[in-house]
């Protein structure tokens, strides 16, 4: 068992020097720097350093004795599996990240020189629900007479906590009516799209509902200079921005492509 739980401890990334005392520590219990410092065997200041390092992952206690001296006692391994379980969800969202831009490599201006503000690139993510929803209730300022989408428009909905009915919906189809914006819509089958295109004739709009489209459970606006592609990923809703015009092209193709292919709802 301790062969085991030196090996586990290891792989989540403490150091060989801090395995061993933290050990020496569920043997003695609790004890003095002094009795640390003897019973395993660390030169001073490697054994400082050492249970300062456990104390900040959480594994490690201090006990004031007096004004000069403390005792440390071990604790359990619940801060360690929580600090794990927070690098996870960090290397899950990293890893959604990379996965989404992969097709994008090719286009990427690598010769612009590197900035902290990447509103300018042709190709641009924006991470979390505030951009999620922002870069979605802008479009139709970016469209002159005509606004595609594509994708499940539930989807969207869901993550960002808005309904066909919701004051921020009600906005963006005010706003293309105002601006006179036709709206062409491809969405997936479900009866809430079906409501949504029973209504098309009085919302300027036309709607073709199909069981599946190729981009999932994402959804997909176009604008008159980008095109917005919006993950729809309930741990980590991000939005790529796509200025590029030849992958503003190749999407723009897709949409075509589906809706010649595609039936009237």
């Amino acid at each position: 068992m301790k062969n085991r739980l030196f090996h586990l401890l290891s792989l989540a990334g403490l150091r060989e020097e801090e395995v061993a005392l933290y050990l020496q520590l569920l043997k003695l219990r609790r004890a003095s720097m002094s009795e640390l410092i003897e019973s395993s065997g660390l030169n001073v200041m490697t054994a400082y350093r050492t249970i300062k390092r456990l104390q900040d992952r959480g594994l490690v206690s201090a006990l004031k004795v007096n004004q000069k001296q403390s005792v440390f006692a071990p604790l359990t391994l619940r801060a360690l599996t929580k600090k794990l379980a927070s690098e996870q969800r960090a290397l899950r969202k990293l890893q959604l990240a990379l996965q989404d831009l992969d097709p994008l490599l090719p286009f990427l201006d690598l010769d612009r020189e590197y900035t902290h503000n990447d509103s300018d690139e042709l190709i641009e993510v924006r991470e979390g629900l505030d951009a999620f929803r922002e870069e979605y209730l802008k479009l139709p300022d970016s469209c002159e007479s005509e606004y595609l989408s594509f994708g499940s428009m539930q989807n969207y909905w869901n993550i960002a906590g808005m309904s066909d009915e919701s004051p921020e919906e009600l906005g963006f189809r005010d706003k293309r009516y105002r601006g006179r914006i036709y709206a062409i819509a491809l969405n997936t089958i479900s009866k809430e799209s079906e409501r949504f295109a029973s209504r098309d004739s009085k919302e300027l709009r036309r709607t073709r509902l199909l069981d599946t489209l190729p981009m999932g459970k994402d959804y997909i606006g176009f604008a008159d200079d980008r095109v917005c592609h919006f993950v729809c990923d309930d741990d980590n809703p991000k939005t790529i921005i796509i200025r590029h015009p030849e992958v503003r092209n190749l999407y723009l193709k897709q949409f075509r492509d589906i809706w010649d292919e595609g039936v009237n709802a």
